[in-house]
């Protein structure tokens, strides 16, 4: 059976276009663009200086800051991050001593301050501690006498200091496997 003369008509026409679809694609295109440059323009010309400006005002302050340090104290400053970037490095590569200041903190007394360490042959060690009250010099003794690892020791030159303080020298002998642990033996 023959189609009918309108539906052949219908379907030979071309298809009827959606209108717009076309232009809302490239106006929507066309808006992100145009809000990226405007972006890109807005940081280029009005974020860029600023932090520019920024940075400028923040140079001529460090160079306010460095010339109102003398070239000496400069030097000094210079001189003493060295040395602790020294210390640094050599306590790191050094277990064998890292280990001894372990066992010196874990054997001192809270109020004890320590202002001289050296060590000799024979596992010697000596000490220049300052305490507050010969209370602190005697508990700290005792906290010697009483670690395994300290196998003699002697005090002497107890003194008041003129900042009211006790000081003392202390010569410890001391078994290198307790203190230093292991690696010694």
């Amino acid at each position: 059976m023959a189609l009918p003369q309108q539906v052949i008509d219908r379907l030979s026409k071309d298809p009827a276009e959606t209108p717009g679809w076309s232009y809302g694609m490239l106006l929507f295109g066309g808006g992100v663009f145009a809000i990226t440059i405007l972006i890109y323009f807005g940081l280029t010309l009005g974020y860029g200086p600023y932090l520019d400006g920024q940075i400028q005002a923040q140079n001529r302050q460090i160079q306010t800051v460095a010339q109102s340090i003398s070239v000496s104290d400069q030097n000094q400053l210079v001189t003493f991050y060295s040395e602790i970037a020294n210390i640094k490095t050599t306590l790191a590569n050094h277990i064998f001593f890292s280990s001894f200041l372990a066992w010196l903190e874990k054997n001192t007394e809270a109020n004890m301050t320590f202002t001289h360490l050296g060590f000799s042959s024979g596992n010697q060690i000596s000490l220049t501690g300052l305490a507050p009250s010969m209370a602190d010099v005697d508990q700290q003794l005792a906290i010697f006498q009483a670690s395994p690892a300290v196998k003699n020791f002697s005090i002497s030159n107890v003194t008041l200091t003129g900042s009211n303080e006790w000081q003392f020298n202390a010569a410890l002998t001391v078994d290198p496997a307790a203190v230093l642990g292991p690696q010694t033996q």
